[in-house]
């Protein structure tokens, strides 16, 4: 029987949610039905590149050696050369710029996940003008290309969202974590792992990872904190970097107990010397580290958005919300999580994601669509 050809197009393998949704969608992959292929834009950039990871699922990869210039200028009809060589039987794109370069070819299915939404997320990465074109852009090319081909979202919320917003009926397919990659906190080596890392030992400790810019809100997430009742006994970690750490890191310099660790590639050890993962993001596809940390037995602190809310219709007993914006309330749920069992609220965490949100379930998801489609086709 011939393999159905997918070929995935990136910029490039850089450490991020998409690039890691993709991963786990190829690594549990039938071999028998699907030949997966890795189209990529860009060279890598060694210091945040997973392209080792994609290595090592044994398929084949393409880099089409261009620049964010040439891939302006020239970059379809590049791709378009490569797509004709390929000859995949559907091609999805991971991001709309590696989307638009797939069209120029049109012997093939094309696909893609949305997993932002566009008007929410464009302005804090490319700035408010920018981003507000970009965003309207991108919109415009959905709203033509959904007529034809098929685009689905990450979660039911960003669904709800493309709907209630964009009057769009967007399908989803919800993110899901390699579990094989992260594993559950073991609670007789905290201790350790805390000392490896040079974090306090008696501590409870909240953590939460992700870009520092104004989406993910972590002002918000300290300030409810140093207002909690309990945060003398507490430590708030801060995982991550980007242009607004150093202005919060100058701001909260004379308070020992918010400590910003920076971008840290061991996030593993990180969560499993923590207890608790909290947030305070405006907007999110289905939040990878969300998802890693229930991977690593978290109970979880998360504003009330739709993505986050989503999580906790499967299972209210993974920890608690908050009211986005409601800096009183934040605090009122610190002190309400820290007076539950945090290892019985850890293992419901964990046991929810396993049966629901793995990145088996997720390939698994989206192998059943392609078969769809080239049947469809």
């Amino acid at each position: 029987m011939k393999k159905i050809k997918i070929c995935f197009v990136e910029t490039n393998c850089k450490k991020n949610g998409p690039i890691k949704q993709t991963l786990n969608i190829i690594r549990y992959m039938d071999r028998s039905i699907f030949e997966p292929i890795l189209l990529t834009l860009w060279k890598e950039e060694q210091s945040n590149s997973m392209i080792s990871e994609y290595k090592k699922q044994n398929i084949q990869i393409v880099c089409a050696n261009l620049t964010k210039y040439t891939t302006f200028i020239i970059g379809r009809k590049k791709v378009t050369e490569l797509l004709k060589q390929l000859k995949p039987d559907i091609v999805q794109g991971v991001g709309m710029p590696p989307y638009r370069t797939t069209l120029g070819y049109k012997k093939t299915i094309h696909f893609i996940t949305l997993r932002n939404y566009c008007y929410e997320d464009y302005p804090d990465y490319y700035g408010k003008i920018k981003g507000q074109i970009m965003a309207y852009l991108d919109m415009r090319l959905i709203r033509k290309k959904i007529q034809n081909e098929p685009i689905i979202t990450c979660s039911s919320s960003l669904t709800y969202l493309y709907k209630t917003k964009q009057k769009l009926d967007i399908p989803f397919i919800r993110n899901g974590v390699n579990v094989e990659q992260y594993k559950k906190r073991n609670i007789n080596e905290v201790s350790h792992i805390r000392t490896q890392l040079g974090l306090p030992l008696e501590k409870i400790i909240f953590v939460y990872g992700g870009f520092f810019i104004d989406r993910k809100n972590q002002q918000e997430c300290i300030e409810g904190f140093l207002k909690s009742e309990s945060n003398s006994n507490c430590i708030l970690l801060l995982l991550g970097d980007g242009k607004e750490r150093k202005e919060l890191a100058s701001k909260y310099k004379n308070y020992p107990q918010i400590i910003f660790a920076g971008q840290v590639d061991n996030i593993q050890n990180y969560l499993s010397a923590s207890d608790i993962y909290i947030s305070s993001s405006k907007s999110e596809g289905l939040p990878n580290g969300v998802l890693e940390a229930m991977a690593c037995g978290l109970p979880l602190l998360l504003s009330d958005i739709p993505q986050h809310m989503e999580i906790f219709s499967i299972n209210s007993s993974i920890g608690y919300s908050y009211q986005l914006g409601n800096i009183k309330d934040l605090s009122k749920k610190i002190n309400l999580i820290l007076n539950n069992n945090l290892t019985e609220m850890g293992e419901v965490s964990y046991n929810t994601l396993k049966e629901n949100l793995t990145a088996e379930i997720m390939s698994k998801n989206y192998q059943k669509l392609y078969k769809q489609l080239v049947q469809i086709n």
